[in-house]
């Protein structure tokens, strides 16, 4: 949040159009992973899906990486079309739990991220749902990093803030349910592109 790290049931979080919120649940998906070098070309694709749940569930394995300079990564948020199918992915509960619903598509949830907003003072729930293909959103990291060929960890920053803002500005009260509204998951889709940072941590 704007580098202030999450906390749940917090009533402390701002948006740009100035609702303060908590956050309760966030769980999403991340695939298609992309290191970019440093003159622009793809170096190999990290397919996943990677589920995240940030209750408990954050962090993965992405295998052998080679080592040197990198001008950022791409990837999505959600699942590319061939996963996003009604039974694509493995029968675990997290992925279930994650399903979109058949009459609206089917396939799963790129992401669930709910909590509670205040208006006029009052309390009020959110839940910011968004899945279907036309909806993914392709995220750009421009971060520089440079991978010394040991291990170490690169860290994704999601900042949920920028769900919120730039290009549109976000409004809690006319969009606290995001799930099949085409023209709030089409905002969320947009102002997710420069939600996510990188950085490489040796060990």
């Amino acid at each position: 949040m704007d580098g202030v790290p999450l906390a749940f049931d917090t009533m402390c979080y701002a948006t740009a159009a100035g609702h303060t919120y908590s956050v309760s649940r966030l769980e999403y998906y991340l695939s298609e992973i992309v290191l970019i070098g440093v003159d622009g070309t793809p170096d190999g694709t990290i397919h996943g899906p990677c589920y995240v749940n940030a209750g408990g569930t954050t962090s993965f394995d992405l295998g052998a990486l080679s080592g040197g300079a990198y001008s950022g990564a791409t990837l999505l948020l959600g699942l590319p079309p061939g996963m996003n199918v009604t039974g694509g992915l493995p029968n675990t509960l997290e992925n279930v739990n994650m399903a979109w619903p058949d009459p609206m598509g089917g396939g799963y949830h790129f992401i669930k991220f709910e909590g509670h907003f205040l208006e006029d003072a009052s309390p009020n729930g959110f839940a910011i749902h968004v899945g279907n293909n036309s909806y993914l959103a392709h995220a750009e990291l421009g971060q520089a990093f440079t991978l010394d060929g040991a291990s170490g960890t690169l860290a994704l920053r999601f900042n949920l803030n920028e769900l919120f803002r730039t290009p549109h500005t976000y409004d809690l009260s006319s969009g606290n349910y995001s799930m099949g509204n085409m023209v709030l998951m089409g905002q969320l889709r947009d102002n997710a592109v420069d939600a996510f940072t990188i950085e490489y941590r040796p060990l």
